[in-house]
């Protein structure tokens, strides 16, 4: 399997501090994209699945929270990592109640800032293999009739056929004919892995 190289985006309107970025991120084998303004990274952004942002706080035009907002309204779960040269706590917890995963103080620490990289793209990851994931549970549940999705959702409250029977007023051999059909398409097994799925 081909992996993907990890993106790392930086914003901040300041050139200095978008070059010490590039410097710090250096050893971290990942593509290092920057940006001097928030829109023009919002209007050529699009989601991977090995990625993070670096963000300056305080920018003319879009700030640092707008840019989180934005990309929490169009359902990005892109890790953040805000920094800011200003004392600004409220904005601090602000950003980390709405998912930032950090946010640093200037003047940044290098080696701070690589394991804060390092943590944010393995959260990256981790959050794409579970969107991947949920993805494809969805895909395998939306196969199913609504007669078998309510036979399963039955099934997985530890009624036997006879009692699913009795409750839909149908024959146990339907029950089970439904239930063979349903695992087949979702392709388990036992009831259990029924439930793991569902859950």
């Amino acid at each position: 399997m081909r992996t993907v190289c990890p993106i790392v985006y930086v914003i901040d309107d300041d050139d200095m501090a978008l070059w010490m970025f590039r410097e710090f991120l250096a050893d971290v084998e990942a593509d290092i994209r920057t940006f001097t303004s928030a829109q023009t990274f919002l209007d050529a952004y699009h989601p991977g699945p090995h990625e993070c942002l670096i963000c300056d706080l305080r920018m003319p035009g879009i700030d640092g929270l707008e840019v989180q907002r934005q990309l929490l309204e169009k359902g990005s779960h892109l890790p953040i990592i805000l920094v800011s040269g200003y004392p600004a706590v409220h904005c601090a917890v602000e950003a980390i109640k709405k998912g930032a995963v950090d946010f640093l103080e200037k003047p940044v620490d290098g080696a701070t800032l690589v394991e804060k990289v390092q943590s944010a793209l393995a959260r990256s990851r981790q959050l794409y293999e579970e969107d991947k994931l949920r993805a494809m549970r969805e895909a395998r549940l939306s196969s199913l009739t609504p007669k078998e999705r309510q036979i399963a959702e039955l099934v997985i409250t530890g009624r036997s056929s006879p009692k699913i029977a009795e409750d839909l007023q149908i024959s146990v051999r339907t029950v089970e004919n439904h239930r063979a059909r349903l695992m087949e398409k979702l392709n388990v097994t036992s009831a259990i892995e029924l439930v793991r799925l569902f859950l």
